[in-house]
């Protein structure tokens, strides 16, 4: 069996990366910037009533946790898309989109529309990095 090394023809190129990726791109963005703004009015929300104490352990509530990591998981889904844009990290990035989204879908984030584009977006990252792999190597 003759293996035959890819030519120079073959590989992709960054802009031809960001139109296969393009998809999975948007809906993650989407995903993680409504998210992120559900858990900022929650946020805004609870600071106007004055419950929110971050760093007064007499104050600091339950609600207090689940608002914080719904920030966390909304920077984690931004964070994602970033990496789901560039050429050598695109099946990192989709899977770290789609583990932050199942993690934020289980703790009902972004009102659940954001974490539900999320996963689409993760799953449609990695069907399109497989897609790259196999015209990189065909």
């Amino acid at each position: 069996m003759v293996i035959k090394p890819a030519s120079s023809t073959s590989i992709v190129s960054h802009k031809e990366i960001i139109n296969i990726t393009k998809p999975a791109y948007l809906l993650g963005l989407f995903g993680g910037v409504i998210t992120l703004a559900v858990s900022l009015f929650l946020l805004v929300g609870l600071y106007k009533t004055g419950n929110f104490a971050l760093f007064d352990l007499d104050s600091f509530s339950i609600l207090n946790i689940i608002i914080i990591s719904h920030i966390f998981i909304s920077v984690l889904m931004l964070l994602s898309v970033y990496l789901l844009r560039r050429e050598h990290h695109c099946l990192s990035g989709s899977i770290m989109l789609l583990c932050s989204s199942i993690i934020g879908l289980t703790i009902a984030s972004g009102l659940m529309i954001g974490p539900v584009l999320g996963i689409v977006g993760g799953i449609l990252g990695m069907t399109e990095h497989e897609k790259l792999i196999k015209r990189h190597f065909s």
